[in-house]
């Protein structure tokens, strides 16, 4: 008789509305690795702050969030570095460098940078500066604890597994970019086309959607231990806080 092993999952993005959660349910028949694993794609839901990220996956497993958790005081963190190595050459460019904690109390981007430019020697990127807000409302509430049940993930790299260990050629903003990764997610999950048909309209794009739901995939490919992190063992921050990135394993 085949042991039946069920559990909830979810997977985030940052979006225009705040954070878009994408649930999961995963079933595993049986124990053994080979053993059959059914992913259905479940609610989407848009959550204005990460607190209530937090409330409404209360009884997940694992949440998977696409934000840096964890940051440096002035070097780069290696896992962005390891994860840009990774995603060359077509998306390499997509892994925005983690701010560091100081800038944290920046408010806007001229302080922001300089303070980068006084500490560490380099400008913060404008990129890194637009989710500065999200990555401070993560900081805030992140502790070494709660990262057992929330961890980072990049979308990129999440795609980069399910498309054979090789990055996705198209931008994940263009017609063929979003189509390559919603077939490969097709290939895990069940349910997708009728989650995505009452997907959120205000608020969140389609590539918010796909992203989160590569995301919620991973959180359930690392409560199964099909996982590796980058860097393999990766480093504290101040906070006590890792600073790594979920990879999944196919």
């Amino acid at each position: 008789m085949p042991i039946a092993e069920s559990f909830t999952v979810a997977g985030v993005d940052g979006c225009k509305a705040g954070w878009l959660v994408a649930g999961a349910f995963v079933t595993r028949a049986g124990s053994e690795p080979a053993d059959g694993v059914v992913y259905q794609a479940g609610d989407l839901r848009v959550a204005p702050t990460f607190a209530e990220v937090l409330s409404v996956t209360m009884e997940c497993s694992l949440v998977c969030v696409d934000i840096p958790i964890g940051l440096t005081d002035g070097p780069p963190r290696e896992c962005d570095l390891l994860a840009r190595k990774m995603l060359s050459p077509f998306r390499a460019s997509s892994v925005f460098p983690a701010p560091i904690r100081p800038c944290l109390a920046a408010r806007d981007y001229t302080s922001a940078t300089a303070i980068s430019r006084e500490v560490s020697g380099k400008a913060l990127t404008k990129q890194s500066f637009a989710i500065l807000a999200k990555i401070r409302q993560v900081d805030d509430l992140m502790t070494p604890e709660l990262q057992n049940r929330v961890r980072e993930i990049h979308p990129e790299v999440c795609f980069w597994s399910l498309n054979g260990n090789r990055p996705v050629e198209h931008n994940k903003k263009t017609p063929p970019g979003q189509l390559h990764r919603y077939r490969v997610l097709k290939e895990v999950f069940t349910c997708l086309d009728d989650v995505i048909g009452v997907a959120p309209a205000r608020g969140c794009a389609m590539d918010d959607v796909l992203d989160a739901f590569v995301a919620a995939w991973t959180a359930g490919q690392a409560v199964l231990g099909k996982v590796i992190t980058l860097p393999e063992n990766p480093p504290r921050d101040t906070k006590g806080l890792r600073m790594e990135m979920v990879c999944p394993m196919r």
